[in-house]
Formats: structure tokens, sequence, C-alpha cells
């Protein structure tokens, strides 16, 4: 979804906003009523504003009867337009609350804090800004670590790369150092002229105007995220409100994001202590059955399987002959376990055992030795 309003819509209320202003001024004379220069709605709500009231002086001057009836038409004209503004003002909140709801929800789906950290600065995209930079905040120095532009697809990794170069500690004059402190956004409306904003950001972005937010996560800021408009408008008060709830939401997703890492390590650290006790198991049991087999085993079969012996005279215990056996029929691991039903590392731990004693590097020779081993005593394979 988009939040930013439809640029007819925009430029229409702008558009004849401009007209008022220019049509008031000349009826006037006044040349302190300003024309929009730019397409921003406040902009033009402010100036509507000074023109009622400009034309609202003019009507209570008696000695104005002349220019009474121009003054009113222009006055109704001007409230017509800035309930137009207006509407159009309000419908941009609107789609703005819808936009951070979403943008909070697409931080949801993150796989990991560092993707996090990625989309971070992409989705306010959602909320009316163009540009933005996420940054984090390690030991009180800020860490440049994502940008964003609309238009520029190289903006992001410049900024990033500036703020690399040019940390700053968060204990000094930094308008940021008090935000992060009082855990609080703010709103900078002269940042070329201001001597407490990081000098070379503002430089190399030439901004007019932008908004910051610090991110907590279990009550501690770790991050801050920075966005403006791109010299397409100034950003104001509600754009200060509406990222600190983006930030809020941003913080809770970090949080989640870290606890599904933990929650991962943990399954993986159980999943291999388990494998690690049925394998023990699965080798005890083995150990006990081929410790008993030795009292069932015949001397008189000359084709036992105990009576197996590889040149260096190491015995293959019972489970090792299964094992080899069903190398020999071409069974990969995973077969082989299910059908002795043992896990797939026992099955390779007993191969790994039978290469040894059999003295093969690899399981083709182990196999080609099982099929001697097999001639030599006129046994039959299987």
């Amino acid at each position: 979804m988009t939040t930013e309003q439809p640029q007819t819509d925009v430029t229409e209320c702008v558009e004849r906003t401009r007209e008022i202003i220019s049509a008031a001024a000349a009826l006037l004379a006044d040349g302190g009523l300003a024309v929009p220069l730019d397409w921003d709605l406040n902009t033009s709500d402010s100036a509507l504003n000074s023109a009622r009231c400009a034309l609202a002086e003019r009507l209570a001057d008696e000695q104005e009867r002349a220019s009474a009836a121009q003054a009113t038409a222009l006055m109704l004209k001007s409230v017509a337009v800035q309930v137009d503004v207006k509407d159009a003002l309000l419908q941009r909140r609107v789609d703005v609350a819808t936009g951070t709801r979403e943008a909070v929800s697409a931080l949801r789906n993150a796989p990991s804090a560092s993707a996090l950290a990625e989309r971070a600065p992409v989705e306010v995209r959602r909320i009316g800004f163009r540009r933005a930079l996420f940054s984090r905040i390690e030991e009180g120095t800020w860490l440049a670590r994502s940008g964003f532009a609309i238009d520029d697809p190289e903006f992001g990794g410049a900024l990033v790369e500036i703020g690399r170069t040019h940390p700053r500690r968060l204990n000094g004059p930094l308008l940021e150092s008090e935000m992060v402190r009082r855990g609080v956004p703010i709103v900078i409306s002269d940042p070329q002229t201001n001597p407490r904003v990081h000098t070379e950001f503002i430089k190399f972005s030439g901004t007019t105007s932008y908004v910051a937010a610090p991110v907590l996560a279990w009550g501690e800021p770790v991050a801050m995220i920075h966005a403006d408009r791109d010299g397409d408008s100034e950003v104001d008060e509600f754009d200060r409100c509406i990222l600190g709830t983006y930030a809020e939401g941003l913080g809770l997703a970090i949080e989640r994001a870290q606890l599904m890492e933990r929650l991962q390590a943990v399954r993986q650290a159980t999943s291999d202590y388990v494998a690690g006790v049925r394998a023990i198991a699965d080798d005890f049991t083995a150990d006990v059955v081929d410790t008993a087999a030795l009292n069932l085993e015949s001397v008189d079969d000359p084709v036992h399987p105990r009576m197996l012996i590889d040149d260096r005279g190491d015995r293959l215990t019972l489970r090792e002959w299964d094992v080899l056996r069903n190398l020999a029929s071409g069974k990969t691991n995973a077969q082989i376990a299910t059908g002795l039903f043992v896990t797939e590392g026992t099955v390779k731990s007993h191969v790994k055992h039978i290469l040894r004693k059999l003295g093969a590097t690899n399981r083709t020779e182990a196999v080609a030795r099982y099929h001697r081993m097999i001639s030599s005593t006129g046994a039959h394979a299987g």
C-alpha cells in the first residue's frame, strides 16, 4: 500500500492555493503573501491561513468597501480550497497510520536480526518517507548499518559508508545524544545550519529537515532510525510521532528475532544432544548383542561371520558383519540404519570401524574384501 496522496489531488490543491494567494496578494498589494513554491500540503494550508487573515482585515476596514466584494469572494474560495487541503492531509494521516501497521507487520517476517536490520529502512516507504537510515548503537557509538532511498539505489550504501567512516559517540552535543538519553523521537527543521547535527550525513544527503527516533529492545537503546522526504516536502510533528510509533514496533521485532534465534539454537543443541545419546545407546546395544552372541557361536560352522578375519587378524563384530553384508548388497547408510533399527550416525561409525579392520580406504574396497573372504571360506553372500 502507498501512503502518498495521489499526485493529481495534491497538484490540484496546490494549484488552486497558488491562484488564490496570487489573487489575494494582487488585491491587497501585500508582498508578504508568499505563493507556495513546492507541492507540500502543509505549506498550502499555512498560506491559505495567512491569506484568509489578510482578507478578513481588509473586510474590517471601512475605507476599503470598494474591494469588499472581491475580498469576500476570495475568502470563500480560500475556505473551500482549505477544506480540500485539510481532507488531503487527513487522508494522508490515515494512510500513514495504516502503512505503519503494515510496515511493522512486514518486519515480523524477517528470519533473523540481521535480516531485520536490512529491512528496517526499507519499510519506512510505507509510512510516506522516501529516504531512511538504520543505525546500531554499540557501547555508546552511532554506527550506520543500512540505508534506503526510493529513487536512488546507491544512496543507502553510500550513506552507510559515510557513517562507518565517521562514527559518532552519543555522549556529546549531538541532537541524537539527547534523543537517545530521553528515549523520544525528534524532528530537525534546520539541519543545514544546526551545529549539533552529524555534518557529514547532512552534507551528503542535502536534507532540509528530518525526523529520527531511538529503537529500544529489552528496555535499552540498541538502534536509531532516521528518515526524510528527499526535498519533496518538510517533515513535521506528525512525522515525528509516526516514526516514533514505527521505532517502537521495530524494537519489538528485534526482541522477537533475537528470541527466535535463541530458540533455534536451543533446538539445534537439543537435537545434537539427543542424536549423540542415541548413537551411544545404539553402540552400547550392539556391544551387548555381540558379547552375548559369543556364547551362541558354533565352532563347527566354517562360514560363521565371527570366523572372517582380515590380513591383520582384526575380527568383525556381528553388527559390523551385518553392516558389511548390507553394504555388499548396495544399500545406503540410511537404508541400513532403517533395517537394523539404529541411527544413520551409528551406521557411519560401524562403516568406519569396518574400513579400519579390513584395511580398506573406501566402501568399494571393503565390499571387494568381503567377497574375497566369502570366497575363501566357501560361503555365499547374504
